[in-house]
């Protein structure tokens, strides 16, 4: 045991394919590295002190939307054998909440790297996924996994449901713009909406979200040999076919409208949509940087800048 460890993660964001990854269909998800999330662990006695900006207090005294983070915790202890362990966890995020940046799965993955570290223990790649599932769990019911293989990721992954995840070579000169509408994303009411409209006009949506997985196969192919304006166009498709989905909102459409006038070579909304965050693909760092000084003044609460490298 040392006397203090910390675990990393950090956000990540669906380049393309969302709602039609629930039927089959392949998503493409990338790690953001820059907007990051550390678990410190130091040592201390008598029982486990949480220290986050949501909670401060005793691990047995979180309130009900962090019972997952106490399971976790709780799990990754009994697996590590050291069930009567004291200290104190500090955890520091930069990841916005509800906003389709992986936020939870991050927390997971750090803490669980945090602990294993902590202990002097090893911890393989599966291992570790497996335990961060275990907080998904119970947050989110029935995860597909893609937020936790993606928050413990350095490359994207090329994801199907019930498949394995895979990474993809990364070879793309640009740089992407994340954009936070304000506006919490409600996954549970969009998935319904297109669920809805399958039973209602099964053809015509069935056609949209088979559409979204023939641009995500490739969108692999530009990703993977360094085609930013074709991957760019593709990503325009991609949220015509989600506006299409009614997924999209007023606010949303704006700041992509913004982004695509002031220079996006392809811009959507990232997530399950009716709001969270929009995307806008740049050349480079000084496009991206007028991108972003647009889509601030078009209200935006909060803007990222993320190159590839």
């Amino acid at each position: 045991m040392t006397n203090q460890a910390i675990g990393h993660s950090h956000a990540k964001i669906i380049l393309m394919g969302e709602h039609g990854v629930v039927y089959g269909q392949p998503a493409i998800a990338l790690p953001v590295p820059k907007i990051d999330l550390n678990v410190r662990i130091i040592e201390k006695e008598n029982g486990i002190y949480i220290n986050s900006k949501y909670f401060i207090g005793n691990l047995n005294n979180v309130p009900n939307d962090l019972l997952g983070i106490k399971n976790l915790i709780d799990s990754t202890l009994s697996k590590l054998h050291k069930e009567d362990a004291s200290f104190e966890m500090i955890i520091d995020s930069s990841i916005p909440s509800e906003r389709g940046m992986g936020s939870s799965a991050a927390t997971s993955v750090a803490i669980v790297k945090a602990l294993f570290h902590y202990f002097n223990v090893n911890i393989d790649k599966e291992l570790l996924l497996d335990l961060s599932n275990v907080e998904e769990t119970i947050t989110h019911g029935n995860p597909s996994g893609l937020d936790t293989a993606t928050a413990g990721s350095d490359n994207p992954v090329w994801f199907i449901r019930n498949e394995t995840l895979n990474e993809i070579n990364f070879n793309l000169n640009a740089v992407l713009v994340i954009a936070d509408s304000g506006i919490k994303g409600r996954t549970d009411i969009a998935i319904n909406y297109v669920k809805q409209q399958l039973n209602n006009n099964k053809e015509d949506t069935m056609k949209s979200i088979k559409h979204i997985g023939d641009l995500v196969t490739r969108a692999k192919f530009d990703i993977e040999n360094n085609n930013p304006i074709e991957l760019g166009k593709l990503m325009t498709e991609n949220q015509k076919e989600l506006k299409k989905l009614k997924v999209s909102n007023d606010k949303i459409d704006e700041l992509v409208e913004i982004a695509n006038r002031n220079g996006s070579l392809g811009t959507k909304l990232t997530g399950s949509g009716l709001g969270g965050c929009i995307i806008a693909l740049a050349r480079n760092i000084n496009e991206a940087q007028s991108i972003e000084n647009a889509l601030l003044k078009a209200g935006a609460l909060d803007t990222w800048i993320q190159p590839f490298e």
